[in-house]
């Protein structure tokens, strides 16, 4: 059973649209909420971007960027902090969470998305 759940995640950690699908599923089944379920989706699947990216930077250029990854979830977070504490004169933790959590969903796919495309086409010319 370890043996398929490793499997799992590591098809997952590689595809990690196939993981977002995945939830998405489940949750529009178990839920019948189309958008509540995307959104679930994609604030579970953000850790296996991360970690696509972290791995897809790491085959690419044979030296981690962790410290990168951070440092982008992080400014992203203070600047989001700032900016919600600008405009609503008070942090409301819960929605500002979730704001960072989103926008770093939709920074992390972008960077996913174009890292598999750079890594591929150095694959296949050799560059």
């Amino acid at each position: 059973m370890s043996s398929a759940f490793a499997w799992f995640l590591a098809t997952v950690v590689t595809l990690p649209i196939l993981g977002w699908y995945l939830v998405y599923i489940i949750t529009v089944k178990v839920t019948k909420k189309k958008s509540y379920s995307i959104r679930l989706a994609a604030d579970i699947s953000l850790v296996f971007f991360i970690l696509a990216v972290y791995f897809i930077s790491y085959e690419i250029w044979k030296q981690s960027f962790l410290w990168v990854i951070l440092i982008v979830f992080f400014v992203v977070a203070i600047c989001f902090t700032i900016i919600h504490w600008k405009v609503a004169k008070d942090v409301h933790f819960v929605r500002l969470f979730r704001g960072i959590w989103r926008f770093n969903f939709i920074l992390f796919f972008l960077a996913y998305l174009l890292l598999s495309t750079f890594g591929l086409i150095t694959r296949i010319f050799g560059t």
